[in-house]
């Protein structure tokens, strides 16, 4: 459950869906900046069983009371509607736009590409290690059988919504490359900051783009973390986390290993 609970809400809030997954992290930012206390209900991979209610297999799914919905930034949208306080989306109609664009392009390009290191492997070893990480996370709230978790790298590497999502992008561009682009891409996008979109106030799109590049750090994947040797990033990223809790994530605690980078 989220431990921060300045709003009172009495009402009975659950997020469903897999702690790894980014879409997850992005909706379980918005209700800790929101202040609204949660549960957190692990799903179990492959079997979904605790979102059957919902006729389908999509995460995250939120409900509240006996209302629910999914797709991660319209969940955004909805949490603004019943809890307008601290929006997500903005002050003015123009604010709203830019949050919007901006979210689209950590849809159609930074989570794609985050999700592009699992399936064109640059170094085995540290893919198959994350892979293996990621899997003791999902296990530890869920329970999955030893042969699912050793086979996770793989999995991952070969499930076909992450492979089809990766195909939007331009596999024949070099990861060094795209991981430089998409760091100069988001610089482009705090602007004069100190957030996303030159904004005073964090949004939907700080908390979508911060877990992406916040939770591989403080997880213990290994990788590249060039985004240290920017300060635009992390003046941003130390902005952003001032709103949240000490750990932003729905990952439990004891998975998180390296200190605030800032």
């Amino acid at each position: 459950m989220s431990d921060n609970t300045e709003t009172g809400c009495q009402d009975r809030i659950k997020l469903y869906g897999y702690a790894t997954s980014p879409f997850v992290m992005k909706v379980s930012a918005y209700l800790k900046y929101k202040g609204l206390p949660y549960t957190y209900v692990h799903v179990r991979p492959r079997t979904n069983e605790a979102i059957k209610f919902t006729g389908q297999t999509q995460v995250p799914v939120l409900e509240i009371n006996d209302e629910w919905r999914k797709n991660s930034s319209d969940l955004g949208a909805w949490l603004d509607e019943r809890y307008p306080e601290k929006p997500l989306l903005g002050n003015s109609e123009a604010e709203k736009q830019t949050i919007w664009t901006i979210d689209r392009w950590i849809s159609d390009v930074m989570i794609p590409a985050r999700f592009r290191e699992a399936v064109d492997w640059t170094n085995s070893f540290n893919s198959i290690l994350n892979g293996w990480r990621l899997a003791k996370i999902v296990n530890f709230g869920t329970a999955i059988p030893l042969q699912w978790r050793l086979m996770w790298p793989v999995g991952v590497k070969r499930a076909p919504f992450i492979v089809d999502m990766v195909n939007t992008l331009d596999r024949s561009e070099p990861m060094e490359i795209m991981r430089s682009r998409i760091l100069d891409e988001l610089e482009a996008h705090i602007e004069d900051g100190p957030f996303l979109g030159g904004l005073k106030l964090p949004s939907l799109a700080d908390f979508s783009a911060y877990p992406i590049i916040i939770s591989p750090w403080l997880i213990g994947m290994r990788g590249d973390f060039s985004w240290k040797s920017r300060p635009v990033i992390l003046n941003w990223m130390k902005a952003v986390q001032s709103h949240l809790p000490d750990n932003p994530l729905p990952v439990d605690e004891r998975f998180l290993v390296r200190e605030m980078p800032f």
